[in-house]
């Protein structure tokens, strides 16, 4: 029996990096769709997530140990040959030397090789897998992971193209994908749910047409710079790969985040054994669906298709085979697009009368001929009254007066151009972001149609500002989930109120960490380099601090790192034959630590030197 599996994983808060706000719920909602909608086993699908609950004991825990583990024995225990699999990642990825990395949560940028995951480590190993039924989502280049490889994904495309692993890439990489509160989910992934709750994508070629028409129209909809989805499709012949099981339903219900529903009890996660590698004779012509593939007609296509086969050019044909119908296609998915694009023109027509209306409201006065000398203020960042009408040391006219009214009352041109960019300032998930998006839409003013648009938005906003800030208090870094819960005005009453009582507690948190590193601080700043006795000194305050202090295990941690530092201070004396004072210095390696017992065997060698050179000394 054909299995479907699926490896979702969603890193939220990052242990060097800004938290993002959607990636674990990108995670689950994939998870809960794909296992109680798409006919994926419960037993062979998986979730990794900030909070994802163990199986069998196994922690899910997404850092780098955990990943590497899971990805390995999933694809060579757990899968059969006929077996589908997809794999999505949603979070940060960078580029070093060359090498796509994902960055699992305790992934450091400062440190990518030894933190970070290749992108080479996954695809070979799903290439190992006893299955060719693969694809991979990839959602790795947020707003800051773009900031340390601003290329990241085009190492991803050629080993996708070399290993023939379908492969979809959430944007182009000159481009960021980003994620919106609006949406509660990133941009890709609320696309891609889209598209397989329509019920209309049942192939891979299905789900990229779509993604290259909707993701685009997605991103501009929410006024931000827009995304276009990458597919990397070798060879051709997978682009009619199935997605899901034929009896999944159609459907526009969306699914609801759900935990792990892991219970294959056969699972050894430490003993990964190695499948056979298949081989795949198929043509090998990579796919890469950009968006100027997006618009043309299956018409265009198939007269492409004609033309291309007389030319005998491999890019040409593979364009073409993606961009007509394949035959499976019924004569109703195809009506279905029509519908869709007979709304959109209604739903447009319709914004457009709505839009001229407004216009016509606002400048009611000028089509029907009344005061057509009156100016009405289009300051689009702030809404003043204009006084410059009326000269000094005089009362101001009644036509100045009526203007001025008319500004103060009917503000909507200033009042649309305000709401848009507060919109668009949302340039990153950060919370200094959101707090400028507010600050723009608290400009307008009560007595404006739009004043309660204005206020959802803030109060939505503001809601995110909070979620950013329990998410670094979550993270232990309490100092930047200050600065963000302090960011949300006193006009979002009821959030206001919840954030300074979350203030107050995280206060109080951050003054006891503060108080039980104290000592840690001054053990470090007591650290002299080279020296063995300050590190032993550095010790003996560490060991004070209690086991259920904060601090604990960091100074448990420095104790071991500097008795390690003694006894390598004790073996450069030693390498410089100056036995007495290395045996002097090893002395002070502190017991029942990892390295004592090494110290101690040091100490006895070095002794029977000295004794052997203080003989040959007094022969």
């Amino acid at each position: 029996m054909k299995h479907h599996a699926c490896i979702t994983i969603g890193i939220n808060q990052y242990q060097y990096l800004q938290p993002l706000s959607y990636a674990q719920r990108d995670a689950e909602a994939l998870q809960s769709f794909l296992v109680e909608r798409g006919g994926f086993s419960p037993d062979k699908s998986l979730l990794m997530s900030d909070t994802s609950s163990e199986v069998w004991g196994i922690p899910t825990y997404p850092n780098r140990e955990n990943l590497k583990d899971w990805i390995e024995a999933m694809c060579k225990e757990q899968l059969r040959s006929g077996d589908r699999l997809w794999f999505f990642f949603s979070g940060y990825g960078l580029t070093h030397e060359g090498q796509d990395y994902l960055l699992p949560i305790d992934g450091n940028p400062a440190d990518i090789e030894a933190t970070g995951i290749p992108l080479k480590f996954l695809f070979e190993n799903l290439q190992e897998a006893p299955t060719s039924e693969l694809l991979v989502l990839l959602d790795i280049n947020r707003s800051q992971g773009a900031r340390a490889g601003n290329t990241v994904g085009a190492a991803t495309m050629e080993l996708a193209n070399q290993m023939a692993i379908p492969t979809l890439l959430s944007c182009q990489p000159d481009q960021v994908s980003r994620e919106t509160s609006a949406l509660r989910h990133g941009f890709f992934t609320a696309a891609i749910l889209e598209g397989l709750n329509s019920g209309q994508c049942k192939t891979i070629q299905n789900l990229c047409h779509f993604l290259s028409d909707y993701l685009p129209q997605l991103t501009d909809q929410h006024l931000r710079p827009k995304q276009n989805p990458v597919f990397i499709l070798n060879p051709v012949g997978k682009i009619d790969q199935t997605l899901l099981p034929e009896q999944l339903p159609a459907t526009a219900a969306m699914a609801s985040p759900n935990g792990n529903n892991w219970v294959n009890s056969s699972l050894e996660h430490k003993n990964n054994g190695v499948s056979p590698k298949t081989t795949d004779n198929q043509v090998n012509i990579p796919l890469k669906l950009g968006k100027n593939h997006s618009k043309q007609t299956p018409q265009k296509s198939s007269n492409q298709k004609s033309s291309n086969q007389k030319t005998h050019q491999p890019s040409n044909q593979t364009q073409s085979q993606i961009d007509s119908p394949a035959q499976q296609n019924s004569t109703k998915e195809t009506m279905s697009d029509r519908s869709f694009l007979q709304q959109l023109v209604l739903w447009s027509g319709a914004t457009a009368l709505l839009l001229l209306f407004g216009v016509f409201y606002t400048n009611r006065s000028i089509f029907l001929g009344q005061n057509t000398t009156e100016r009405v203020s289009t300051a689009p960042l702030e809404l003043v009254e204009d006084s410059s009408t009326s000269t000094s040391g005089s009362e101001p006219n009644s036509s100045s007066t009526a203007t001025n009214n008319e500004t103060t009352q009917t503000p909507q041109v200033n009042s649309e151009v305000l709401l848009e960019r507060s919109k668009a300032s949302l340039q990153s998930a950060s919370a200094s972001s959101f707090s400028n998006a507010i600050a723009m839409a608290s400009q307008i003013p009560q007595q404006d149609p739009l004043y309660p648009t204005a206020q959802e938005n803030i109060e939505r906003w503001s809601q995110t500002i909070l979620d950013i800030a329990e998410g670094r208090a979550k993270a232990e870094n309490f100092s930047d989930a200050l600065a963000a819960a302090k960011l949300i005005p006193q006009s979002s009453r009821p959030i206001y109120e919840q954030a300074q009582q979350r203030i107050q507690k995280w206060e109080q948190r951050q003054q006891e960490i503060e108080k039980s590193f104290a000592p840690v601080k001054a053990a470090q700043a007591g650290i002299k380099p080279g020296q063995a006795s300050s590190y032993n000194n550095g010790v003996t305050q560490l060991r004070k601090i209690q086991s259920d202090e904060i601090s604990y295990p960091q100074a448990q941690q420095l104790i071991a790192q500097w008795s390690a530092e003694i006894l390598k201070i004790a073996q450069s004396r030693a390498q410089k034959k100056q036995f007495e004072s290395a045996i002097q210095a090893a002395k002070l390696v502190p017991v029942e630590t990892s390295s004592y017992d090494a110290a101690q065997k040091a100490i006895a060698n070095w002794q029977t030197q000295l004794k052997a050179n203080q003989n040959d000394n007094n022969n």
